[in-house]
């Protein structure tokens, strides 16, 4: 099990276990961008500050979740989060969700990067050889990131995509 000082370190970025003490104004003002709205399925249930902090400990409290900030190495600035849930290290899969919460860093590598680490953390610490997600058949951006680490459209016993969604599979080498 991950403690709260375990990291994961990229290039550019570590992840950590997130806190309620990461939960803030700015962290809930991505969940209210028109983009996280639109394509990210907590957003839209999450609008109070005091809602995302009970989302976030529920998540974190729970043995078949890796909830992790993503924060920049140079600044120690949280700027999205990488989620996997549910992690089934009996069956060896993991879903995986991740967010680029701040605007400033879209499009620059970074799912990819931290995607990269974190899968093959998850692959040494939870016995995790596939990696599924679930993405918005509109999100091209997505889609061609996911592909970029990987990732191939493919249909998965393990979560059902929801109505104009597709699953997506990375098989763990």
């Amino acid at each position: 099990m991950t403690t709260p000082t375990d990291e994961i370190a990229t290039e550019r970025f570590f992840l950590r276990i997130l806190t309620e003490n990461d939960v803030n104004e700015r962290y809930l003002s991505w969940l209210r961008n028109p983009e996280a709205i639109k394509y990210i399925a907590a957003a839209t249930q999450t609008h109070r500050l005091s809602e995302l902090k009970h989302y976030v400990l529920d998540k974190i409290s729970r043995e078949d979740v890796r909830f992790f900030g993503i924060f920049e190495k140079a600044t120690s600035k949280h700027i999205g989060n990488i989620k996997y849930d549910p992690v089934n290290s009996k069956l060896g899969y993991a879903v995986m969700g991740i967010l680029i919460g701040d605007p400033s860093y879209r499009g620059k590598g970074v799912t990819a990067e931290v995607l990269n680490v974190s899968a093959y953390w998850m692959k040494h610490h939870h016995n995790i050889r596939q990696i599924i997600l679930g993405v918005s058949n509109e999100n091209i951006p997505a889609i061609r990131a996911y592909e970029k680490s990987g990732f191939v459209i493919s249909k998965t016993p393990h979560i059902q995509a929801a109505t104009g969604a597709i699953s997506m599979v990375w098989e763990l080498k």
